[in-house]
């Protein structure tokens, strides 16, 4: 039995050497680990032990040392304190500024509430304007005004910058008040005139004019003016009127007109070939003139530049500039917008006749039906009427696309009914066809219902019989063949 109680023994003897071992290994590795730190370990230990015993009662000797010295804050982080909210900002330097103010740091704390200030603050300016005035400070800079006010006194303004900060909303709508722009004036309507009584006709019979012509200097018309009279001779007229396309600002569709320089230079061209036909043919100066919603200060401008005898008024939908505004929506949209604007033109005061009244026609002619706009063609010639501007039968009509005059004869007798003036235009743009369908154009007003034709010298209508007219065209055709 004492054998086995021995091998007992020793297994248990055996496994407490091992640990034994184990112990001298950890030893050798804290032993390494010592080597390197046996000074610096211990040290840095104490430090954090006492930083961490000190964080805790010293956040608030920081903040005392932040509050006497707050000159890096107001140097170095001026966009710290804008993104801050402004309640903060504005009582903490408020409460903790006057102490400083006795030890001769005043302008250091005085500006750091100045720039929290300046951030909600377009108010702020608004309040300083008075106290600005007063200290002879120039007004274009605000700002540095602003911060040079509390400085001097850093008590008294940082209580309204606090009372600005509370209540921005008023000190807003005066501004906008301040700049609102004044109000259009009310459009100019023409007053009707009374038509002169008609001159008697010439040796040769002739009564009548041809009220509307280009010269070369719209780009798309071919002869001098001279050819233009020698044609209207031949025609039995007994004047012409030169309406050639105006002028316009801002390059307005350039093509199609005179240039600006130009404008005398189509005066003298003008008053060249009256003094050519002296005698023969009575020549006078009239303009086409555009009509395009913004343009009428500048037209109205124009037409004070020379002694205009007959002002002819036009809304051109062939322009780019008219299409890119208002080609938004379906075609009969479009001509409707086209007859607004004629009116519109006619209640303008400009103009003294309507040219082509429904030129729009011939946009997408194969679509043209009078029936569709009809009601919007009776609300216009209502309100053109109204202002006793005439319009135009214009002859060229036959050329164009939809070969029809401008207006159709459905047009021509509402018009008729309302009794607005019609002037007769050949709007030639070469000279032969200067008086061109004159008669079919007379037959056709006939055939409305009307019973005079007109044409203007110095602004002014003057009308005649329409059977009148057509004895004399036929007479002195004859007589000067």
């Amino acid at each position: 039995m004492p054998a086995p109680k021995k091998t007992v023994a020793s297994k248990k003897k055996a496994p407490s050497k091992p640990a034994k071992k184990a112990l001298p290994q950890k030893k050798t590795v804290s032993t390494k680990k010592a080597a390197p730190q046996k000074t610096a370990p211990k040290k840095p230990a104490v430090k954090k032990a006492i930083v961490k015993k000190s964080a805790a009662p010293k956040p608030s000797v920081k903040k005392k040392a932040v509050t006497k010295v707050p000159a890096p804050k107001a140097k170095v982080p001026t966009p710290k304190p804008a993104p801050a909210p402004a309640k903060p900002a504005a009582t903490k330097p408020a409460g903790k500024a006057q102490p400083p103010a006795k030890s001769a740091v005043p302008a250091k704390p005085a500006a750091a509430p100045a720039k929290p200030a300046a951030a909600p603050a377009k108010p702020v300016a608004a309040a300083a304007k008075p106290a600005i005035s007063k200290a002879a400070v120039p007004a274009e800079k605000p700002a540095a005004t602003a911060a040079a006010i509390p400085a001097a006194t850093p008590k008294t303004t940082a209580a309204p910058a606090a009372a600005t900060a509370k209540k921005p909303a008023p000190a807003a709508p005066v501004e906008v008040v301040v700049e609102a722009p004044p109000a259009p004036p009310p459009p100019v309507k023409r007053v009707p005139t009374q038509p002169l009584p008609p001159p008697g006709p010439t040796k040769s019979g002739a009564l009548f004019y041809d009220s509307h012509m280009h010269t070369p200097l719209c780009k798309h018309a071919w002869g001098e003016p001279e050819e233009y009279a020698e044609q209207a001779v031949k025609a039995g007229l007994k004047g012409i009127i030169f309406t050639c396309h105006c002028p316009m600002p801002n390059g307005f569709w350039p093509s199609v007109r005179m240039a600006e320089s130009e404008f005398d230079t189509y005066v003298e061209l003008v008053q060249r070939a009256a003094d050519a036909f002296k005698g023969r043919l009575d020549i006078r100066l009239g303009i086409e003139s555009e009509f395009f919603p913004g343009c009428e200060e500048y037209i109205s401008n124009l037409h004070q530049r020379a002694d205009f005898h007959y002002v002819l008024g036009a809304v051109h939908w062939q322009a780019k500039e008219y299409l890119n505004k208002f080609e938004t929506g379906t075609i009969e949209n479009f001509r409707r917008t086209y007859f607004e604007h004629l009116a519109k033109s006619a209640e303008s005061g400009l103009y003294d006749a309507l040219a082509h009244p429904d030129l729009v026609k011939n946009y997408h002619p194969d679509s043209w039906c009078f029936a569709i706009v009809k009601n919007t063609v009776a609300g216009a010639l209502d309100r053109i009427a109204a202002t006793g501007v005439a319009m135009e039968l214009n002859t060229s009509g036959l050329n164009k696309s939809y070969s029809e005059m401008n207006p159709g004869l459905e047009m021509l007798r509402m018009m008729a009914e309302r009794k607005i003036p019609v002037v007769v235009g050949s709007d030639s743009h070469r000279s032969v066809r200067v008086g061109e369908h004159f008669v079919t154009a007379l037959n056709n007003l006939a055939e409305a219902g009307y019973e005079n034709v007109s044409y203007f010298l110095n602004r002014q209508r003057i009308d005649l019989p329409i059977s009148d007219v057509l004895a004399s065209l036929k007479k002195a055709a004859d007589h000067n063949a």
